[in-house]
Protein backbone atom coordinates (compact mmCIF):
# COMPACT_ATOMS: atom_id res chain seq x y z
CA UNK A 1 0.00 0.00 0.00
CA UNK A 2 2.67 2.53 0.65
CA UNK A 3 4.44 1.67 -1.97
CA UNK A 4 1.80 2.59 -4.28
CA UNK A 5 1.21 5.57 -2.70
CA UNK A 6 4.76 6.56 -3.22
CA UNK A 7 4.58 5.85 -7.05
CA UNK A 8 0.84 7.62 -6.91
CA UNK A 9 2.93 10.41 -5.51
CA UNK A 10 5.84 10.19 -7.57
CA UNK A 11 3.54 10.08 -11.11
CA UNK A 12 1.86 13.50 -9.32
CA UNK A 13 4.79 15.54 -9.05
CA UNK A 14 6.67 14.34 -12.17
CA UNK A 15 3.22 15.34 -14.28
CA UNK A 16 3.06 18.79 -12.18
CA UNK A 17 6.56 19.34 -13.35
CA UNK A 18 6.07 18.20 -16.88
CA UNK A 19 3.04 20.90 -16.90
CA UNK A 20 5.10 23.19 -15.49
CA UNK A 21 8.31 23.25 -17.72
CA UNK A 22 5.77 23.09 -20.58
CA UNK A 23 3.88 26.24 -19.72
CA UNK A 24 7.32 28.01 -19.15
CA UNK A 25 8.70 26.58 -22.18
CA UNK A 26 5.75 27.58 -24.71
CA UNK A 27 5.93 31.51 -25.21
CA UNK A 28 9.28 30.95 -26.54
CA UNK A 29 8.67 27.73 -28.93
CA UNK A 30 5.67 29.39 -30.29
CA UNK A 31 7.88 32.61 -31.10
CA UNK A 32 10.09 30.40 -32.98
CA UNK A 33 7.43 28.62 -34.59
CA UNK A 34 6.00 32.40 -35.60
CA UNK A 35 9.57 33.46 -36.78
CA UNK A 36 9.26 30.60 -39.09
CA UNK A 37 6.31 31.70 -40.74
CA UNK A 38 5.05 34.55 -43.19
CA UNK A 39 2.91 36.90 -41.61
CA UNK A 40 -0.16 35.88 -43.15
CA UNK A 41 0.25 32.63 -41.64
CA UNK A 42 0.87 33.77 -38.36
CA UNK A 43 -2.91 35.46 -38.24
CA UNK A 44 -4.51 32.27 -40.07
CA UNK A 45 -2.42 29.56 -38.17
CA UNK A 46 -1.25 30.77 -35.12
CA UNK A 47 -0.45 27.80 -33.03
CA UNK A 48 0.22 25.14 -35.64
CA UNK A 49 3.43 24.53 -37.14
CA UNK A 50 5.06 26.54 -40.14
CA UNK A 51 3.35 24.84 -43.53
CA UNK A 52 6.43 26.44 -45.01
CA UNK A 53 9.72 26.92 -42.89
CA UNK A 54 10.46 30.84 -44.06
CA UNK A 55 14.17 30.59 -42.76
CA UNK A 56 14.64 33.97 -44.96
CA UNK A 57 13.23 36.31 -42.06
CA UNK A 58 16.25 35.76 -40.00
CA UNK A 59 17.95 37.07 -42.39
CA UNK A 60 15.96 39.84 -43.08
CA UNK A 61 15.77 40.48 -39.28
CA UNK A 62 19.14 40.65 -39.21
CA UNK A 63 19.57 43.31 -41.93
CA UNK A 64 16.75 44.96 -42.13
CA UNK A 65 17.00 45.89 -38.61
CA UNK A 66 20.29 46.45 -38.37
CA UNK A 67 21.07 43.37 -36.11
CA UNK A 68 24.28 43.18 -36.66
CA UNK A 69 25.24 46.45 -35.05
CA UNK A 70 22.24 46.15 -32.10
CA UNK A 71 23.78 42.58 -31.35
CA UNK A 72 27.11 44.21 -31.09
CA UNK A 73 26.09 47.04 -28.88
CA UNK A 74 24.65 44.77 -26.52
CA UNK A 75 27.07 42.61 -26.33
CA UNK A 76 29.51 44.96 -25.41
CA UNK A 77 27.21 47.08 -23.24
CA UNK A 78 26.15 43.94 -21.62
CA UNK A 79 29.55 42.30 -20.63
CA UNK A 80 31.07 45.20 -19.37
CA UNK A 81 28.51 46.89 -17.07
CA UNK A 82 28.36 43.54 -15.57
CA UNK A 83 31.84 43.10 -15.30
CA UNK A 84 31.65 46.50 -13.15
CA UNK A 85 28.69 45.77 -11.44
CA UNK A 86 30.41 42.14 -10.06
CA UNK A 87 33.88 43.67 -9.81
CA UNK A 88 32.32 46.71 -7.54
CA UNK A 89 29.59 44.65 -5.69
CA UNK A 90 32.46 42.22 -4.46
CA UNK A 91 34.30 44.53 -2.98
CA UNK A 92 32.10 46.75 -1.66
CA UNK A 93 29.91 43.23 0.01
CA UNK A 94 33.85 42.10 1.22
CA UNK A 95 34.31 45.28 2.96
CA UNK A 96 30.44 45.27 4.63
CA UNK A 97 30.25 41.85 5.48
CA UNK A 98 34.03 41.10 6.58
CA UNK A 99 35.95 43.60 6.80
CA UNK A 100 33.94 46.36 9.30
CA UNK A 101 30.17 45.38 8.94
CA UNK A 102 28.28 48.91 8.80
CA UNK A 103 24.07 48.40 8.53
CA UNK A 104 23.91 52.38 7.88
CA UNK A 105 26.30 50.91 5.04
CA UNK A 106 24.48 48.41 3.85
CA UNK A 107 21.33 50.13 4.15
CA UNK A 108 22.53 52.62 1.57
CA UNK A 109 23.74 50.47 -1.08
CA UNK A 110 20.11 48.12 -0.73
CA UNK A 111 17.88 50.68 -0.59
CA UNK A 112 17.91 51.39 -4.24
CA UNK A 113 16.04 47.92 -4.29
CA UNK A 114 12.94 49.87 -3.40
CA UNK A 115 12.90 52.47 -6.07
CA UNK A 116 11.38 52.21 -9.08
CA UNK A 117 13.83 52.74 -11.87
CA UNK A 118 11.25 55.41 -14.13
CA UNK A 119 11.42 56.98 -11.19
CA UNK A 120 14.86 58.12 -12.09
CA UNK A 121 14.32 58.04 -15.30
CA UNK A 122 14.16 62.34 -16.00
CA UNK A 123 16.89 62.85 -13.33
CA UNK A 124 19.30 60.14 -14.94
CA UNK A 125 17.90 61.87 -18.20
CA UNK A 126 18.81 65.70 -17.14
CA UNK A 127 22.32 64.27 -15.32
CA UNK A 128 23.16 62.16 -18.43
CA UNK A 129 22.64 65.58 -20.95
CA UNK A 130 24.56 67.59 -18.34
CA UNK A 131 27.89 65.10 -18.58
CA UNK A 132 28.15 65.66 -22.38
CA UNK A 133 27.40 61.42 -23.25
CA UNK A 134 24.11 61.38 -24.65
CA UNK A 135 23.83 58.82 -27.29
CA UNK A 136 27.35 56.87 -26.47
CA UNK A 137 27.25 53.54 -24.63
CA UNK A 138 29.23 55.71 -21.69
CA UNK A 139 25.66 56.50 -20.91
CA UNK A 140 24.55 52.80 -20.21
CA UNK A 141 27.45 51.35 -18.78
CA UNK A 142 27.06 53.84 -15.74
CA UNK A 143 23.15 53.64 -16.03
CA UNK A 144 23.38 49.95 -16.43
CA UNK A 145 26.46 49.35 -13.68
CA UNK A 146 24.66 51.75 -10.93
CA UNK A 147 20.95 50.24 -10.76
CA UNK A 148 22.22 46.50 -10.74
CA UNK A 149 24.41 47.24 -7.69
CA UNK A 150 21.82 47.55 -5.29
CA UNK A 151 20.50 44.11 -5.85
CA UNK A 152 23.97 42.28 -6.36
CA UNK A 153 25.30 44.05 -2.79
CA UNK A 154 21.98 42.72 -0.97
CA UNK A 155 22.73 39.25 -2.34
CA UNK A 156 26.25 38.99 -1.90
CA UNK A 157 26.62 40.37 1.12
CA UNK A 158 24.59 37.43 2.19
CA UNK A 159 26.68 34.99 0.83
CA UNK A 160 29.84 36.28 2.06
CA UNK A 161 28.81 36.02 5.35
CA UNK A 162 28.69 32.28 4.81
CA UNK A 163 32.41 32.12 4.58
CA UNK A 164 34.32 30.99 7.54
CA UNK A 165 35.70 34.00 9.11
CA UNK A 166 38.76 31.70 10.17
CA UNK A 167 40.24 31.67 6.83
CA UNK A 168 40.67 35.48 7.06
CA UNK A 169 41.80 34.93 10.40
CA UNK A 170 44.46 32.17 8.75
CA UNK A 171 45.68 34.77 6.26
CA UNK A 172 46.07 37.49 8.42
CA UNK A 173 48.90 35.30 10.75
CA UNK A 174 50.69 34.13 7.09
CA UNK A 175 50.88 38.02 6.22
CA UNK A 176 48.51 38.58 4.15
CA UNK A 177 46.44 42.10 3.72
CA UNK A 178 42.64 42.81 3.12
CA UNK A 179 43.37 43.06 -0.27
CA UNK A 180 45.03 39.84 -0.68
CA UNK A 181 42.50 37.63 1.59
CA UNK A 182 39.58 39.62 -0.92
CA UNK A 183 41.75 38.84 -4.19
CA UNK A 184 42.80 35.47 -3.16
CA UNK A 185 40.57 33.59 -0.46
CA UNK A 186 37.21 35.98 -0.52
CA UNK A 187 36.80 36.39 -4.85
CA UNK A 188 37.02 32.71 -5.45
CA UNK A 189 35.48 30.96 -2.79
CA UNK A 190 32.59 33.62 -4.42
CA UNK A 191 32.25 32.14 -7.26
CA UNK A 192 28.84 30.76 -7.10
CA UNK A 193 27.73 34.51 -5.29
CA UNK A 194 29.57 36.37 -8.24
CA UNK A 195 27.50 33.79 -11.04
CA UNK A 196 24.80 35.16 -9.42
CA UNK A 197 24.47 38.45 -9.76
CA UNK A 198 26.22 38.50 -12.85
CA UNK A 199 23.80 36.25 -14.28
CA UNK A 200 21.25 38.67 -13.16
CA UNK A 201 23.03 41.52 -13.73
CA UNK A 202 23.50 40.33 -17.34
CA UNK A 203 19.77 39.59 -17.95
CA UNK A 204 18.82 43.30 -16.88
CA UNK A 205 20.99 44.87 -18.78
CA UNK A 206 20.53 42.49 -22.28
CA UNK A 207 16.56 43.07 -21.60
CA UNK A 208 16.50 46.72 -20.55
CA UNK A 209 14.38 48.57 -23.28
CA UNK A 210 13.01 51.90 -21.56
CA UNK A 211 16.99 53.86 -20.82
CA UNK A 212 18.18 52.89 -23.96
CA UNK A 213 15.18 54.08 -25.79
CA UNK A 214 15.45 57.57 -23.67
CA UNK A 215 19.07 57.92 -23.84
CA UNK A 216 20.29 56.51 -27.37
CA UNK A 217 18.89 57.80 -30.59
CA UNK A 218 21.96 57.23 -32.76
CA UNK A 219 21.35 54.15 -34.98
CA UNK A 220 25.11 53.03 -34.67
CA UNK A 221 24.68 52.47 -30.38
CA UNK A 222 21.07 51.24 -30.38
CA UNK A 223 20.88 47.57 -28.39
CA UNK A 224 19.06 44.34 -29.63
CA UNK A 225 15.45 45.69 -27.84
CA UNK A 226 15.07 49.09 -29.68
CA UNK A 227 16.30 46.71 -32.84
CA UNK A 228 13.35 45.05 -32.45
CA UNK A 229 10.92 47.86 -31.36
CA UNK A 230 12.01 49.16 -34.98
CA UNK A 231 10.45 46.98 -36.87
CA UNK A 232 7.60 48.24 -35.51
CA UNK A 233 5.69 49.95 -38.47
CA UNK A 234 3.22 53.03 -37.87
CA UNK A 235 0.88 51.54 -40.23
CA UNK A 236 1.26 47.87 -40.51
CA UNK A 237 3.63 45.17 -38.76
CA UNK A 238 5.68 42.38 -39.94
CA UNK A 239 5.10 39.83 -37.18
CA UNK A 240 7.52 37.78 -38.14
CA UNK A 241 10.62 39.81 -38.73
CA UNK A 242 9.71 41.00 -35.10
CA UNK A 243 9.90 36.90 -34.08
CA UNK A 244 12.58 36.09 -35.31
CA UNK A 245 14.49 39.34 -34.32
CA UNK A 246 12.87 37.91 -30.32
CA UNK A 247 14.62 34.60 -31.25
CA UNK A 248 17.59 36.08 -31.98
CA UNK A 249 17.50 37.78 -28.46
CA UNK A 250 16.57 35.37 -26.55
CA UNK A 251 19.37 32.57 -27.44
CA UNK A 252 22.52 34.00 -26.05
CA UNK A 253 20.51 34.78 -22.85
CA UNK A 254 19.41 31.07 -22.68
CA UNK A 255 23.35 29.71 -23.54
CA UNK A 256 24.11 32.15 -21.13
CA UNK A 257 21.97 30.83 -18.12
CA UNK A 258 22.43 27.70 -19.49
CA UNK A 259 26.08 27.80 -18.26
CA UNK A 260 25.57 29.42 -15.04
CA UNK A 261 22.86 27.86 -13.99
CA UNK A 262 24.59 25.75 -11.46
CA UNK A 263 26.62 28.40 -9.86
CA UNK A 264 23.57 30.72 -9.93
CA UNK A 265 21.71 27.81 -7.76
CA UNK A 266 24.22 27.49 -5.59
CA UNK A 267 24.95 31.17 -5.00
CA UNK A 268 20.73 32.06 -4.58
CA UNK A 269 20.35 29.06 -1.94
CA UNK A 270 23.38 29.86 0.17
CA UNK A 271 22.21 33.14 0.58
CA UNK A 272 19.40 32.55 1.41
CA UNK A 273 19.71 29.94 3.99
CA UNK A 274 22.57 30.64 5.79
CA UNK A 275 21.83 34.58 4.98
Amino acid sequence: MDKIKDQSAAVLKYAVLILSSLVALYPFIWVILSSLKDNFEIYSNSFGLPQAYQWVNYYKAWTVGKFGVNFINSVLISFISTGVVVIISAMVSYSIGRIKPNNALYTFFTIGIMIPLHALLIPTFILIKNMGIMNTRLSLYLVYSATNISMSVFILVSFIKTIPSALDEAALIEGMNFWQIFTKVIFPLSKPGLATIGTLAFLNCWNEYVYAAVLIAKPAFKTLPLGIASLKGQYFTDYSLMCAGLAITIVPVMIFYILFQEQVIKGMTAGAVKG
